[in-house]
C-alpha cells in the first residue's frame, strides 16, 4: 500500500459536496464524523457519524453534507489491487459502520504524523501502519444500518440514553442496557454506536463520570457516597475510573473546583 494524502477532521459547511463520476484516480477511505449523504446507483443513502466507505480507484465518488456542518477523515492511497479488501472481508464502494472508532483514529493520527516526519524511516513506518489500519477497520466493521432502519428503535434508544445520564446507577453493564430494550447484545451495540456515534460502553462510563463530577461540584457528599450514587460497587473502582478519564482523583477535582471558586 502507498499513501498519497491524509486529512483528519476536515470540516465544511452545509453546501459541501464531492462529485467525481470517474473517481479520484486512486483509492479513497472516508470516515464520516457527521451525518452525510452518499449517492450510489442513483440512490441517496443517509449515513451515520462513524460510518465508513472505501472507494476503488475508478468508482464514482458522490457524497455531500446533509446538516449545517460536515466533517470527515480521508485517506487517498494505492491499495495495489482489490484483493487486500476481499482478504480482509471489507466491502468496497458501499458504506458500513465502525464500532471502536477511537482505536482506528489513533492509527490515523500516527499515519498523519509519519507523513510529515523527516525521519528516513517515514515511508517504511507508513507502510507498516496502513495494513494495520485496514485490519482494524475490518475488525471493527458492523453491518450497515440506514437512518430509516434505526428509526424503528429511536424512541427506545433515546429514552434509554436519557435514563443512563439521569440515573447512572441504574445500569452497570452493556448487557443490562440491551436487555432494557429487548435487543440482542451484538445488535444493540451496533445500533447504539450507529445512532449516537459512540459505543454504549463508553457512553455509560461517560454518564457515570459526568454524574460524579456534578456531585463533587455541587454537594458535600463523600467520595464513597458519590461512588454509590454513580453505580460503582466501591469507591476504589470509582476513583480509578475517574482518574483515568479526568486525569485527577475525585478529591483532587473537588479541591481544584473549590480553589477556583475562592479566587
Amino acid at each position: 500500500m502507498e499513501l498519497h494524502m491524509i486529512g483528519l477532521n476536515i470540516k465544511h459547511d452545509r453546501h459541501f459536496a464531492v462529485d467525481r463520476p470517474e473517481g479520484s484516480g486512486d483509492n479513497l477511505l472516508l470516515i464520516f464524523k457527521t451525518e452525510a449523504l452518499v449517492y450510489q446507483d442513483g440512490k441517496e443513502i443517509h449515513v451515520f457519524p462513524n460510518s465508513c466507505i472505501i472507494y476503488r480507484k475508478k468508482s464514482p465518488q458522490l457524497y455531500s453534507a446533509c446538516a449545517q456542518t460536515y466533517c470527515n477523515h480521508f485517506l487517498h492511497f494505492d491499495s495495489g489491487g482489490d484483493s487486500v479488501f476481499s482478504e480482509l472481508g471489507l466491502p468496497v464502494d458501499t458504506p458500513f459502520n465502525l464500532q471502536n472508532i477511537e482505536e482506528i483514529e489513533t492509527i490515523l493520527r500516527l499515519i498523519s504524523r509519519e507523513q510529515i516526519s523527516t525521519s528516513p524511516l517515514r515511508e517504511s513506518n507508513v507502510g507498516l501502519l496502513l495494513p494495520l489500519l485496514f485490519s482494524k477497520i475490518a475488525e471493527n466493521q458492523t453491518e450497515y444500518h440506514s437512518m430509516e432502519y434505526a428509526c424503528r428503535h429511536r424512541e427506545e434508544l433515546t429514552q434509554l440514553r436519557s435514563e443512563i445520564y439521569s440515573t447512572p446507577r441504574k445500569y452497570n453493564s452493556v448487557r443490562e442496557l440491551a436487555a432494557a430494550v429487548n435487543l440482542s447484545l451484538s445488535y444493540f451495540q451496533a445500533l447504539y454506536s450507529a445512532y449516537f456515534g459512540v459505543s454504549c460502553y463508553d457512553d455509560l462510563l461517560a454518564a457515570k463520570i459526568a454524574s460524579g463530577k456534578g456531585f463533587l461540584a455541587n454537594s458535600n457528599l463523600s467520595v464513597k457516597e458519590i461512588a454509590f450514587l454513580c453505580g460503582y460497587e466501591n469507591d476504589t473502582c470509582f476513583m480509578r475510573c475517574f482518574k483515568k478519564r479526568i486525569g485527577l482523583t475525585p478529591s483532587e477535582y473537588r479541591h481544584r473546583l473549590l480553589k477556583e471558586y475562592s479566587m
